[in-house]
């Protein structure tokens, strides 16, 4: 049957247990977070020595899988048996694999909680093998959470965590990290070592713990450059020189070319009030100040060359008329923004 991350992990508490648990999406976290309670909690430290059985989908036949799931537990109630990175397992892309579980699934073992880690993908839904999953064993699709959804996320854990977090706080962890949910949830843990339960979870925190520890992330460029700072834009520049392979320019100057966007419009706006300004150019009401700064920053005119020179530099990056590295296309973009 199919059921949500959230339910599993709250029945999986109560002591409410299924046979088998076939978890599979996009989004690792919830994943994660079920097989990690699963591992860790529902056996006792001794009983794990004999009942917990940990494999993973490369190194795993379908056969000897189910063999070890029809086995009894020892001096338990219950054996565990987990299959991580189960995408990887070729017997689930097989005929001859996908009816050896069909059959299983028709007659579990009821000590034995069977556990799919499916992670990034998901089974077709429309299949024979697909359809059976989805009513005779625990299924759980975990799906990317929209940018909409990550607000009641991050409040959801930080409560969890026995503290509270201001709204302007929220979503300053949210521009920080983006829709990572086991970044996010990391990093609150951490934030939590530091602070007493009951505690607040402010603005200023988020600035000290997440935002100004980090050598470089998305937010802390756009908010150097809309306060026109060069010396701290060109040391983040070079620090994603340093681990091209982690911070591709081309994405950067995508998020470039959407500020000066921004800008652009709200040169030409006849809005006056800041919320309807914000929600003009989609942006979240407590960060308008910064574009609204960022606007006597950059001239009409400047903002209208940037874009020009964004264009170029997106060209370059593709291969047009590029005759250098990456970075230092993007290091001559950094200069050429700030320097009309």
């Amino acid at each position: 049957m199919m059921q949500s991350a959230q339910t599993v992990l709250q029945n999986l508490k109560k002591g409410i247990y299924a046979p088998i648990y076939f978890l599979q999406g996009e989004e690792a976290y919830y994943i994660d977070a079920i097989t990690q309670y699963i591992e860790e909690q529902l056996l006792t430290p001794a009983e794990r020595t004999f009942n917990l059985t940990i494999t993973y989908g490369k190194e795993c036949s379908m056969d000897t899988l189910l063999t070890q799931a029809r086995r009894f537990p020892m001096a338990a109630s219950l054996q565990v048996v987990i299959v991580k990175e189960a995408q990887e397992m070729a017997d689930l892309k097989n005929t001859k694999g996908q009816q050896l579980l069909l059959h299983y699934l028709q007659r579990p073992q009821p000590t034995t909680l069977l556990v799919f880690a499916y992670k990034y993908k998901t089974i077709d839904g429309r299949s024979t093998f697909g359809k059976a999953l989805s009513k005779q064993n625990v299924l759980v699709t975990s799906k990317k959470l929209y940018d909409q959804q990550l607000p009641g996320f991050i409040k959801s854990f930080v409560q969890n965590l026995e503290l509270s977090i201001t709204e302007k706080a929220l979503y300053l962890v949210e521009a920080y990290i983006g829709n990572d949910l086991a970044r996010i949830a990391s990093e609150l843990h951490k934030l939590r070592i530091n602070l007493t339960p009951g505690s607040t979870i402010t603005d200023h925190i988020v600035e000290t713990y997440i935002g100004l520890h980090r050598p470089f992330n998305l937010f802390a460029l756009q908010k150097a450059m809309m306060q026109k700072d060069y010396p701290k834009s060109y040391q983040i520049i070079s620090v994603c020189a340093s681990n091209a392979k982690e911070h591709a320019a081309l994405p950067i100057v995508t998020i470039l070319y959407n500020l000066f966007s921004k800008l652009l419009v709200l040169h030409q706006t006849k809005e006056s009030t800041p919320a309807k300004i914000a929600q003009q150019i989609d942006v979240h009401p407590y960060f308008i100040q910064g574009y609204l700064d960022a606007v006597q920053n950059y001239t009409l005119k400047q903002t209208m060359k940037n874009i020009t020179y964004l264009h170029q530099a997106d060209l370059q990056l593709k291969g047009i008329s590029a005759n250098t590295s990456d970075y230092q296309i993007m290091k001559e973009l950094i200069f050429k923004l700030m320097h009309p």
